[in-house]
């Protein structure tokens, strides 16, 4: 799995299998902030990979690949930068996977704070994949949206955004 992956090879962390209620229930009274970021690509399929986590879980990881001696050494700029990189990072271990040597464009990743949608969310409107995952037992949400056609060019694909 491009989660596993990632964790084990770049972020000294380990990712197992998680669920819907593991998500929802994360951090409810705690005032937990969300980051969700999202990475759109282009190629022999075109989509979009979006990557939601609690803010504490992303700051923590940040600070372990950027060899910060705490989580407290990460800014919150270099956090949604981190954010942003770690979509990029499962974004393109999954596209390696899937499609092997298949050329793809990747637009920056765009970053939203505070987004922790429920389990019917579904960017436009359709139904994407949806995996729950956990990062150190920490539940995460990836949602792939691609199809078969290829579009004209990453900036031809609609916009991540922030309200769904």
């Amino acid at each position: 799995m491009a989660l596993t992956e990632v964790a084990e090879n770049s972020l000294f962390s380990f990712a197992g299998n998680s669920d819907v209620a593991a998500f929802e229930t994360a951090a409810p009274d705690t005032g937990c902030d969300w980051l969700r970021a999202c990475v759109r690509f282009s190629g022999p399929i075109g989509g979009q990979l979006s990557l939601t986590a609690p803010a504490t879980l992303v700051r923590r990881l940040a600070a372990s690949f950027a060899g910060a001696d705490t989580a407290d050494d990460i800014g919150d700029g270099d956090l949604a930068d981190f954010a942003g990189e770690l979509a990029n990072m499962v974004c393109g271990a999954w596209l390696t996977r899937a499609c092997g040597r298949e050329p793809f464009a990747l637009a920056p990743p765009r970053v939203f704070p505070g987004q922790r949608l429920g389990a019917d969310a579904g960017p436009g409107g359709t139904n994407p994949g949806v995996f729950y995952l956990a990062l150190d037992d920490t539940p995460i949400r990836l949602e792939l949206d691609w199809g078969v056609a290829r579009p004209a060019a990453v900036g031809a694909m609609p916009e991540c955004t922030d309200a769904r």
